[in-house]
């Protein structure tokens, strides 16, 4: 508790736990090992006297004596990480002895961690997330000690940082980087020459081009979205759009995934819009809707002077008001109850119950009903390492790319054109780790993948093998 709350309830019910004390090595001078904020609040009450437990303890001792009469106390994570450094050097296991441990310290058994986590209090995954974060990215520590963030949500940044990094090594995956037959069609390439495809042959185009200054995808610094200045990733990623719009059917339709960026000044650049706005100027594209991604479990995001970041543009753009669309496949309004705050959590009396309650940033995207929404959580990087042995840094969401991918896959009924899943072809021309055509491809389709990166061909190439 704050200093004047406890020196209030001293003042009201009188000192409950008295301070604990040891020699300091001078006449009548003590050192408070336990209690310093009780003795503070005692000295600005007046008191000249109180009584006190004097232990006396070896001088290497000293720091176990602290963190033991401190365990019940809320501390700091850099305190705790302090505390977790010193037993972790006072604690040695048989282990260590045998690999030429030589200590003053206390020999256990099992596992150190169980051991410290029993000593301080705390749970031993929170000292495996603290040391974590200390080690990926240290500066959190401030802001979790500010309460600008929770361990959690620190550690959450830490996995996906580290997750970036691996996803970046240099080439690692042997095989084909290039394949196409029949059905599956891959291809190491940037998608600004799809030359492979004859025009008007795709059906479907569900992309997620990468978005700018957010993601490193390669040690390539001149990869898409590492461009010195908005305009050129702007001209680069339409540049693939001019493309598309070649490739596509007259009753084709495609759907644009896009994300903004805050420039140096902390202003949004508005790059989504203005990257449609630039395909329609170069192609007579049309845009029929814009729906909004709204992500159910965003990157945490402690910054004080503006809403937390949530959610990213879906753009859904035809050649012709004539098109293949499913609309049946998905409601324009979910059954989700998860999606909108308790009223329970709310104050009632005239105050909105989806307002926050202090402990978490307000998201800017405040939704009661999902209306042109399509809210899923953010991709599961360990899931696709499992899948391809290879992580990719900002994989489609699940469950965007299907809820797209629903509203395109046609009824094969008499009166359709396409008689046959096979005859539907479907495209993404930022492939990553394909998850639009692995999923495609499992319902019938035809696919035509493209990405500069070997790693992701080759990874991608090996799993529809494993598929066919």
């Amino acid at each position: 508790m704050d200093i004047d709350d406890l020196t209030d309830n001293i003042k009201k019910v009188g000192l409950l736990e008295t301070l604990v004390v040891i020699p300091s090595g001078k006449r009548k001078s003590y050192y408070v090992i336990s209690g310093n904020r009780r003795l503070k609040s005692l000295i600005s009450l007046g008191y000249t006297k109180t009584d006190v437990k004097l232990i006396d303890v070896e001088k290497k001792d000293i720091p176990l004596f602290i963190i033991s009469y401190n365990r019940t106390r809320l501390k700091k994570a850099t305190t705790l990480l302090r505390e977790i450094d010193i037993l972790e050097k006072f604690y040695y296991t048989s282990k260590e002895k045998k690999n030429g441990l030589v200590t003053n310290a206390e020999l256990i058994k099992g596992d150190k961690r169980k051991v410290i986590s029993k000593r301080i209090g705390v749970a031993e995954g929170q000292i495996s997330k603290l040391k974590t974060i200390r080690k990926i990215k240290p500066e959190l520590l401030e802001k979790i000690d500010n309460d600008e963030i929770s361990v959690s949500q620190a550690f959450i940044l830490c996995e996906r940082h580290k997750q970036e990094d691996e996803s970046i090594t240099k080439n690692h995956i042997r095989g084909r980087k290039n394949s196409s037959t029949g059905r599956v069609n891959i291809f190491c390439k940037s998608s600004t020459d799809m030359s492979e495809i004859p025009d008007g042959k795709i059906n479907a185009i569900i992309t997620s081009p990468v978005f700018y200054k957010l993601r490193t995808y390669s040690k390539n610094k001149k990869e898409l979205g590492n461009e010195k200045n908005v305009e050129d990733y702007i001209s680069n990623v339409c540049d693939t759009m001019d493309e598309c719009f070649r490739v596509l059917s007259k009753s084709g339709v495609m759907f644009v995934h896009l994300g903004d960026t805050y420039d140096d000044k902390g202003s949004l650049m508005n790059v989504p819009h203005r990257v449609v706005m630039e395909m329609m100027e170069r192609k007579p594209f049309i845009l029929r809707n814009t729906l909004i991604f709204k992500k159910t479990n965003p990157i945490p995001n402690a910054v004080e002077t503006r809403l937390s970041t949530s959610y990213e543009f879906v753009f859904f753009l035809t050649k012709s008001k004539t098109y293949n669309f499913n609309h049946i496949r998905i409601k324009s309004k979910t059954e989700n109850k998860g999606t909108s705050a308790p009223y329970h959590r709310g104050k009632q009396g005239g105050y909105s119950p989806y307002l926050s309650d202090g402990k978490k940033n307000l998201q800017d995207y405040l939704d009661s009903e999902m209306i042109d929404i399509i809210s899923s959580p953010v991709s599961n990087q360990i899931k696709s390492k499992k899948q391809f042995n290879l992580l990719h840094p900002c994989a489609f969401p699940q469950g965007l790319r299907r809820s797209l991918l629903a509203l395109v896959t046609p009824n094969l009924t008499p009166n359709n054109t396409i008689k046959k899943m096979s005859d539907f072809h479907l495209c993404e021309p930022y492939m990553g780790v394909a998850g639009v055509l692995l999923d495609g491809y499992s319902i019938g389709m035809s696919v035509w993948g493209y990405d500069t990166n070997s790693n992701y061909t080759k990874a991608v190439i090996k799993e529809f093998d494993r598929l066919k």
